[in-house]
């Protein structure tokens, strides 16, 4: 998690966990939803909290997450561009490890991951883990890549691919016309 925009951090101690784990609520602060919307390029996010449980491993080298990400943002239609609200409730886990060095050695041929029985696990290079950076992370995982409001219909780009004539070989020249302006006319 290096190289993350400063904008919402809640560094937790890691080490020593006790048996049982140790719980935690974190909740992003306005300017933090601010920054929040900027780094996802979001209209706006008006709310973001996370409650779960930090666990050791049975090895020691490991933390696992459990917790659940609750989230109002506002994306943007990819066809009106109108606002579209929406709301986030998950319930995600994510494991950790400071061992993590030994199963990704650089220029490994192979790397082996049993996606069913296991979560990959995320390198941890310190004895604190950055709550806020893994909600975040977790947020850009559960929002809609391409957002669309109920009944939004694009019809600007009607027949651009099709060529016009079927047969006529030039699979783009409707293409050329449209960006010259000619959205109907015969080909130039």
């Amino acid at each position: 998690m290096t190289g993350a925009p400063e904008c919402f951090h809640r560094p937790m101690p890691v080490r020593d966990l006790p048996a049982a784990g140790r719980p935690f609520q974190i909740k992003a602060r306005t300017i933090e939803c601010e920054e929040l919307a900027r780094r996802f390029n979001l209209i706006a996010v008006d709310a973001l909290s996370v409650e779960g449980v930090l666990r050791p491993e049975a090895s020691g080298q490991r933390v696992r997450v459990e917790g659940r990400l609750v989230a109002d943002v506002v994306q943007t239609c990819v066809v009106s561009l109108d606002a579209i609200p929406a709301h986030i409730d998950v319930l995600f886990e994510r494991l950790y490890g400071w061992d993590i060095e030994d199963e990704w050695k650089e220029g490994a041929e192979e790397i082996h991951l049993d996606l069913a029985s296991e979560l990959p696990p995320e390198r941890l290079t310190s004895d604190t883990l950055d709550l806020g950076e893994a909600a975040a992370e977790q947020l850009a995982l559960e929002l809609d890549p391409y957002p669309r409001k109920p009944g939004a219909l694009f019809t600007g780009c009607d027949g651009v691919l099709d060529g016009g004539d079927e047969g006529s070989g030039k699979p783009l020249e409707g293409l050329s016309r449209w960006r010259r302006g000619d959205k109907g006319g015969e080909p130039g």
